[in-house]
């Protein structure tokens, strides 16, 4: 134990410099500032009738915090703030602000020490009916200059002449004199009457180049930089750089940026441990595991030892532990490490249950359903959390949860409903969205398409906004970009291919841009361009291995390849047996199983399997109440009916769906539904007469409608089927204007777009 108090007596010692200010010539620039606005402002109280216009006050208000609260900046950086025009700032208080820094520079030390110490005599005077003080010792600005000079009375002789020698340089590299030159030499308007300036331009002085050459030849010291960062300064930086990245990546500085000033703080306050854990969650973003691991044990490793001796070190130290375990579990997890996500989990809610911290064993928990077993998931997720936060996330993913273990809907939404209802009372926002796109995923999960587009159009159409130091920002997070993704989506299903490219080229976000490539994709297999289409499944494969395994069986299902078609599916099966706990896992075995029946429909003589396959399929969509992907396979059962000559029952089985697809369906998918609904059609038509004439009429009108979606999604191969089997039907009823139409189309988009003629078009669904 004495060892261990020993080294907390240690870590105070040697915390001693962070307590302490950085004075630096930015902050002897700022006081600077500061102190010839107050002059100003007390020579305009004590002429008759002089009042200084709000615009002016308020301005200055609003740029001193700034000056304050913002990290060191050039002298070229703050002559460009002042002058650039985005703040109202008088020009007599610019020129003496020049004067007073040109009297620093050229006077001296003296001089430096003058302006910190006048400052706060001639600004903060004792409250009488006759002087008001024009800075209140109790204001934000009073704080500042009080501090500015106790920190500044504190330094050696020594270290006033290093920062004379910092101020000398800092003002060297700005533009001295330019400033001057371009303040407007026009009217004052906001004190009648004029107040004059208390000190008159200064005359270029030869004395001060001949200090200018002797100051460039003075060895600096290394004690004083132009620019350092204050504790509060990094606090303020850090607060509102992690929260961007949490609200809106996209208005946080870039990772090369936000790094390189993350290692100047690192250096100026080795000892600060948050600027560590804002630079663990840039590596985060920037997917970097080794510097996010490094950057997270020197948080931590600094959270844990530097705590006060008081008798509340002991918990301290165990909370550093605990969210050291928690933030471990999460960064393994973001990085698909689910055995180490899982161990540190384990730690997390042990050293949570020993401190009874219920905030931390749910948050364990929550990172423990994302990256353990469906078992696992059940059994962490029961705990129910009492806070609101942690209780929100965990409905969000015990709906999650059940919905991929064959739950009612009803139930799934029910549970989603209650973890809304908890982030509309608390106002968090984050969760809100996060909440808009569960539902979009799981309306689109069930099949209900336009129900998915709704909650798409809902939270791409929420007001988000918030405020982040003194500006706002929208969140743009990743439910935000799932959003955008389904709105893509769904511009892409119904056929609308300008709505899709324009939302592709906006796509930045890894979901949009998924959607995007596989879009591109599956358009250029409708297109029978196969080389293009194989371009875009290898980039698909970068976001999602698996839906590209199966656009690449697909593409050689239709280019006749049942080999390397059937090749492909059994890869996919095999790893739906085995991963079996993926939100998608179940949508993509049932397509993959719907592909295998084309496959075997197409090229095998066997359609006993192919039946068997097909019920099979049917059953696990209804079982998962997978309700379009059923509706699906109904479809293609309904088409090797078709093809056995049961065409009765295939018109029957497809009256029955055919409803669904319309109202869910892709304009594609509605297409080959009205096609399938025709063949059925004129198959069971009567074989002569006057019925039949209206039957094939009939179909000759459902056939304008499947080439108009055909068209809308470019597939070249059956609208060329449609046209030619619609030329067919004007030949039987004997209307031959209409069948040279129609043979006239069909040749001239053959001729424009050719495409590799197949047998396979007249069996396929």
């Amino acid at each position: 134990m004495e060892s261990g108090s020993d080294n907390l007596d240690v870590m105070k010692f040697i915390n001693v410099k962070g307590n302490v200010e950085n004075i630096t010539p930015h902050k002897i620039a700022v006081v600077a500032f500061i102190r010839e606005y107050g002059l100003l402002k007390i020579e305009a109280k004590e002429m008759i009738d002089c009042t200084m216009a709000p615009k002016y006050r308020k301005d200055f208000c609003l740029l001193a915090l700034k000056l304050i609260q913002c990290p060191d900046m050039e002298f070229k950086e703050l002559e460009a703030l002042l002058t650039d025009g985005r703040y109202n700032l008088l020009s007599v208080h610019l020129q003496n602000f020049c004067v007073r820094l040109q009297n620093i520079y050229v006077n001296g030390i003296s001089a430096l020490m003058d302006c910190v110490t006048s400052a706060v005599d001639k600004l903060m005077i004792e409250q009488t009916e006759i002087n008001t003080c024009v800075v209140s010792r109790c204001s934000v600005l009073g704080f500042y200059l009080r501090r500015i000079m106790l920190h500044l009375d504190k330094l050696t002789f020594v270290q006033v002449v290093s920062l004379y020698k910092s101020f000398c340089l800092y003002y060297q590299r700005g533009r001295p004199g330019l400033m001057m030159r371009s303040l407007s030499k026009e009217k004052l308007n906001n004190v009648e009457p004029q107040v004059a300036s208390t000190s008159q331009a200064f005359a270029e002085d030869p004395k001060s180049s001949e200090l200018s050459f002797r100051m460039n030849i003075i060895d600096r010291d290394n004690s004083f930089e132009e620019c350092q960062w204050s504790r509060k300064q990094a606090e303020l930086f850090t607060a509102q750089q992690a929260n961007l990245l949490q609200v809106n990546e996209d208005k946080a500085l870039p990772p090369r940026q936000l790094q390189k000033t993350i290692n100047r703080i690192m250096n100026d306050i080795p000892e600060y441990s948050d600027i560590h854990f804002l630079s663990f969650l840039n590596c985060i973003r920037m997917k970097e595991f080794c510097g996010a691991q490094d950057s997270l044990y020197n948080c931590f490793d600094r959270a844990v030892f530097c705590v006060t001796g008081n008798s509340s070190a002991c918990n301290d130290r165990n909370k550093s532990f605990r969210y050291a375990a928690l933030n471990r579990a999460a960064m393994h997890t973001k990085f698909g490490h689910n055995s180490l996500a899982m161990e540190s989990v384990r730690e997390a809610l042990a050293t949570a249950q020993e401190a009874a911290d219920g905030s931390c064993a749910a948050h364990a928990a929550a990172w423990g359903a994302l990256a353990g077993g469906r078992a696992r998931r059940a059994a962490l997720l029961a705990r129910v959390p009492r806070a609101p936060r942690p209780a929100a996330a965990a409905a969000q993913l015990m709906a999650q949860h059940t919905a991929v273990n064959c739950v009612r809907p009803a139930e799934v939404f029910q549970i989603l409903t209650k973890g809304d209802s908890i982030n509309y009372l608390h106002a968090m926002t984050d969760l809100t969205m996060a909440g808009l796109a569960n539902t979009a995923a799981l309306w689109s999960l069930y099949g209900k398409t336009e129900m998915a587009s709704v909650a798409c159009q809902l939270l791409l159409n929420l007001n988000t906004k918030c405020n982040i130091g003194v500006g706002s920002v929208w969140h743009n997070t990743m439910a935000l970009a799932t959003a955008g993704a389904g709105a893509l989506c769904a511009a892409a299903w119904r056929g609308d291919a300008a709505l899709a490219r324009a939302l592709a080229a906006a796509a930045r976000a890894p979901p949009a841009r998924l959607v995007a490539a596989r879009e591109r994709a599956r358009a250029a297999l409708l297109a029978g361009k196969w080389e293009e289409a194989e371009q875009n499944i290898k980039q698909l494969a970068s976001y999602d291995r698996w839906q590209s395994q199966l656009l690449k069986a697909e593409m050689f299902y239709l280019k006749g390849d049942a080999t390397e078609a059937l090749e492909s599916i059994h890869d996919i099966l095999d790893y739906c047996k085995t991963e079996d706990d993926s939100l998608h896992y179940m949508s993509l075995r049932l397509k993959a199983m719907i592909l295998m029946s084309q496959v075997q429909h197409t090229f095998s003589s066997m359609q006993s399997t192919n039946i068997m396959l097909l019920n099979e399929a049917l059953s696990l969509a209804k079982k998962y109440h997978l309700h379009y992907l059923a509706a699906t396979a109904e479809m293609h059962i309904a088409n090797v009916q078709l093809n056995m000559g049961c065409a009765k029952n295939a018109l029957i089985l497809v009256r029955k769906v055919l409803p669904s697809i319309m109202a869910h369906g892709s304009a594609y998918d509605m297409a080959r539904a009205l096609l399938l609904y025709t063949k059925c059609r004129i198959a069971t038509a009567p074989t002569s007469g006057e019925a039949r004439l209206q039957v094939i009429q009939s179909c000759c009108e459902t056939l304008e409608s499947v080439k108009k979606n055909f068209t809308k999604v470019g597939a070249q191969a059956r609208l060329l089927q449609t046209w030619y089997l619609q030329a067919q039907l004007y030949n039987a009823m004997g209307n031959h204007a209409a069948r040279n139409q129609c043979a006239f189309v069909y040749r001239q988009l053959e001729t424009q777009n050719p495409v590799e003629p197949t047998n396979n078009l007249f069996i396929m669904y």
